[in-house]
């Protein structure tokens, strides 16, 4: 269906496969006309080139309060059953349309952005620990869980999520708890969210730094590494200043950082590590080559450079990576760095200090005990009373 569609049209009614596209598989809310001004809304944004259709999917029902977005398409979807969320219509954009998002989110930043996590979902499975949470983060994150979710006030405990993590998704959430995760990347949400294994949850395209979340909604918000794509410092006001307006004053907030060392690592010592076997995964190379390219926090690493470096330094990349048994994708999972200009920030853990201290006190900072692990501790901040 495409074109501005009449404030006197009868809308359409879904399709059982475009609604279960919507809605998570246990949930079917009932569907509604929409009213006149969302209507009204919807031809404005239509006229204005700021919303298109996807290819036969009707886009004039809505369903009762709430946000859902799928994939890359132009969609308005309310759910009944995600209170948190606030009752604004927010509009998805095409790939080829203009993010509606504000300026400081990564949308908005750069047009390759969702390419760039689109392609990193499809490599999902390369990942281990620590770009992924390894074991032991995860049982840290399910004891905070369980000591601070349980005891949330009201009946209904809601669980905030920063990314689409399946690992967090998938933890054992206290009876009741509704999870809502937020990703600026349809590709994440389309390709790495579970959504089968977390029938209490919602996936929602939406900017970290304006999040569609009532004040004082939220029990528990969690992100693991999120900050890596938050350009600092508006971003990383941005995302402070909305975890502290949509927690509750007894709230949590936990967080995997991903800290480079205050002292910078040479090169040659990650390349040395690396020849001589000591480096056992990609992603531990990687995100270590990164925070040794890095510049101050303001200009952080571009991606691109990570693999100007690998080449500047392996001239046998395909017998290297076999003799060091990596994944035979993590070859192709480095290429795709090749060229890109988007940045990837990681702060030291003061700066993160520093950064969260007007609106959150540390209560406890949590150092795995895997290799670097001092550069990737779990941290759990509450809310300083205002």
């Amino acid at each position: 269906m495409r074109g501005t569609l009449g404030a006197g049209v009868v809308a359409m009614q879904i399709e059982q496969g475009f609604l279960e596209a919507l809605c998570c598989p246990v949930s079917k809310s009932p569907l509604r006309m929409m009213t006149e001004p969302e209507l009204e809304e919807l031809n404005g944004s239509i006229a204005q080139g700021r919303i298109r259709h996807a290819d036969g999917a009707p886009v004039a029902d809505v369903l009762d309060s709430g946000l859902v977005a799928v994939d890359g398409s132009a969609v308005y979807g309310i759910r009944e059953d995600v209170p948190m969320l606030l009752p604004t219509l927010r509009i998805v954009p095409s790939r080829d349309v203009a993010s509606p998002f504000a300026d400081s989110s990564p949308a908005a930043r750069s047009g390759t952005y969702d390419d760039r996590w689109e392609g990193l979902s499809q490599y999902w499975h390369v990942f281990r620990a620590p770009q992924r949470p390894s074991r032991e983060d995860i049982d840290v994150v399910q004891r905070l869980v369980a000591e601070r979710v349980s005891f949330a006030q009201g009946p209904l405990p809601r669980a905030l999520m920063l990314g689409v993590t399946p690992e967090i998704a998938t933890l054992r959430w206290p009876a009741g708890t509704r999870v809502l995760a937020l990703d600026s990347s349809p590709g994440m949400i389309r390709n790495v969210w579970p959504a089968r294994e977390v029938p209490g949850g919602v996936a929602a395209l939406a900017d970290w730094g304006a999040m569609p979340v009532r004040d004082a909604a939220v029990d528990f918000a969690v992100g693991d590494g999120f900050l890596t794509s938050v350009p600092y410092p508006d971003g990383f006001r941005a995302v402070v200043a909305e975890l502290r307006r949509v927690l509750k004053e007894t709230g949590t907030f936990v967080m995997r950082e991903f800290a480079r060392p205050e002292v910078r690592e040479p090169l040659d010592t990650i390349f040395r590590d690396l020849r001589e076997g000591r480096v056992v995964e990609p992603g531990p190379f990687a995100w270590r080559l990164a925070m040794a390219l890095h510049g101050d926090l303001e200009a952080g690493c571009r991606i691109g450079e990570i693999c100007d470096a690998w080449h500047d330094n392996v001239p046998e990349p395909l017998e290297l990576t076999r003799s060091l048994g990596w994944p035979p994708d993590s070859l192709s999972w480095l290429e795709s760095f090749r060229g890109t200009k988007d940045r990837m920030w990681f702060p030291t853990r003061d700066e993160v200090r520093t950064v969260f201290s007007p609106d959150f006190e540390q209560v406890e900072c949590l150092v795995p005990g895997y290799t670097d692990g001092e550069r990737y501790p779990t941290v759990v901040f509450k809310p300083r009373a205002r």
